[in-house]
């Protein structure tokens, strides 16, 4: 009888370990997730904020550059312009069928890896 309370007594130790184990490793896991969700987006908003700067910088660059061979800084700007509406009209139209599916497929990915 005391060898049968003996080992309930060593059970019930390894369970407790193990549901401490267990709790500490989820604990781990979601550290990890968290820590690399954020430097992820750490590195995806510096990336942005000076994608855009070169976009801004390059855009500016074209239209000076196509103001000067048109003989009118105004027209290059809105040669420029147009072509910004132009890929407005096509990321529009592009949408349904390439842009959402795209977005989607990424997400569910990298939430998947």
């Amino acid at each position: 009888m005391d060898d049968l309370k003996t080992q309930a007594a060593h059970l019930k130790d390894h369970v407790s370990e193990y549901v401490q184990s267990t709790v500490q490793l989820a604990k781990a896991k979601a550290t990890k997730g968290a820590s690399n969700a954020a430097a992820g987006a750490a590195i995806g908003i510096t990336t942005l904020v000076l994608g855009l700067f070169f976009l801004a910088f390059l855009f500016t660059a074209l239209a000076w550059w196509l103001g000067s061979l048109l003989n009118s800084p105004a027209l290059g700007f809105l040669c420029v312009a147009g072509l910004f509406l132009l890929l407005i009209i096509l990321l529009f139209a592009l949408r349904k069928k390439v842009i959402v599916p795209l977005i989607r497929n990424a997400i569910i990915s990298a939430i998947y890896d």
